[in-house]
């Protein structure tokens, strides 16, 4: 009786977390159905640790795969552009030699002073072929050679048949609006009055139909046709204009001054480009030459002044008007003074654009200029200018080095 009454109504339930888990039956473990008799054990409650999401997996890998956070999607690496290929090949070796053409029709069409119009015809032949090719390229080719499409990071890839259209319009279409040039200059130069207009209708062509070209295709060879342009008519304007400006022992310093004028102006004009690196890279390289020719302009007159002067003919006016005898100090030191602006600023594009041409401008510029300057000046002691220089160079590098040491400390 005791027995029965313990048995029926005095026992905990089943399935309490006090009582140890049911044997399992062979049957349990193979996963079949269980043999024994009764009702099912209750499942025990599920784990509050598998319902945490993100939280390490419990031991025993009951860890669903529910619960676990996805993974994350693999990065899309951004398409580059496809390279030209092997068709760049023989379009760098057309255009080099139909420019080869042309300037061979330049330079012989008046070599006897009378147009010969053999020659002409075959630079105005090369010429129409390079222009036609990039119309034809930049015509045909719109719409369906590109083949451009988004990639994950928000770029485009370009196929590869649409970068040899590219390449088709670009190089043919850059030398073609030069022998356009050429060939103007050639055919008008006999006009009448031709010196006074000439270079601007010319460097006015240019300019026009490398801005058409860089629209097509957005390409940096027609950005340098187009500071080219701009030059020439700049020569013409800073012969009618500029050069009336001040006396005859000032015309160093206003053709170093024209020079500055040129090169900042394209510079920032073209900052507001996307090439804004290959349109300040080649004015700063006009601007470094220019200078350089001034100073060795400076340089010859000072030696013929030095070299009639012992013989007693000192105090003479060269075609130039440019007195042997003049005092150029003055002269060096202002152009000097331009140069190192220049110099500030490319090295401040390098800094902002990260292009390393204007880093090589800026180490050119005084590295070229300085020792000229010496020349001109007659510096009897040179020594101490490159003492200066050394040490001022020094210095500069010193707290770049004592700035990245203290850097890496402190991340230490």
């Amino acid at each position: 009786m005791t027995e029965d009454a313990s048995s029926a109504g005095s026992t905990p339930p089943r399935g309490t977390p006090n009582d140890p888990p049911p044997a399992a039956t062979p049957a349990d473990a193979s996963g079949a159905r269980p043999q024994a008799t009764g009702s099912a054990p209750t499942p025990p409650p599920q784990s509050a640790q598998t319902a945490v999401v993100g939280a390490p997996p419990p031991p025993g890998g009951t860890t669903t795969s529910v619960m676990d956070p996805p993974p994350p999607p693999p990065a899309v690496a951004p398409e580059k552009p496809s390279r030209p290929g092997m068709g760049l090949l023989p379009i760098a070796i057309g255009v080099g030699l139909l420019a080869a053409a042309i300037a061979l029709s330049a330079t012989r069409s008046r070599a006897d002073g009378d147009l010969d119009w053999s020659n002409y015809s075959v630079g105005l032949g090369a010429t129409a072929v390079l222009v036609l090719v990039a119309l034809a390229a930049t015509v045909l080719g719109r719409g369906h050679a590109t083949d451009t499409r988004a990639t994950g990071s928000g770029t485009r890839a370009v196929s590869a048949n649409g970068r040899g259209r590219e390449e088709l319009v670009t190089w043919p279409g850059a030398i073609g609006v030069l022998g356009v040039g050429a060939m103007l200059v050639v055919g008008l130069e006999e006009m009448d009055g031709s010196e006074d207009w000439l270079a601007y209708l010319v460097g006015g062509v240019v300019v026009l139909l490398s801005v058409v070209g860089f629209v097509a295709v957005r390409r940096g060879a027609f950005v340098v046709t187009a500071i080219l342009g701009l030059g020439i008519a700049y020569i013409q304007l800073a012969d009618d204009v500029i050069s009336d400006i001040g006396d005859d022992d000032d015309q160093a310093i206003i053709a170093a001054a024209t020079i500055a004028v040129f090169v900042l102006a394209v510079t920032a004009v073209g900052w507001l480009l996307r090439t804004r690196a290959i349109s300040g890279v080649v004015a700063g390289v006009i601007g470094l030459v220019g200078f350089n020719i001034v100073l060795i302009a400076l340089v010859v007159v000072r030696a013929i002044g030095e070299f009639f002067g012992e013989f007693g003919m000192g105090g003479f006016d060269s075609d130039s008007g440019i007195s042997s005898n003049s005092d150029y100090d003055n002269d060096v030191y202002i152009i000097l003074a331009m140069a190192a602006v220049l110099t500030l600023l490319w090295a401040l594009a390098a800094a902002l654009d990260g292009n390393p041409g204007f880093t090589v401008l800026a180490i050119a510029m005084p590295a070229t200029l300085v020792p000229m300057a010496t020349f001109v000046l007659a510096v009897e002691h040179p020594t101490w200018w490159g003492v200066g220089l050394a040490g001022v160079g020094a210095v500069l590098l010193a707290l770049v080095g004592l700035k990245q040491l203290l850097g890496r400390k402190r991340q230490h």
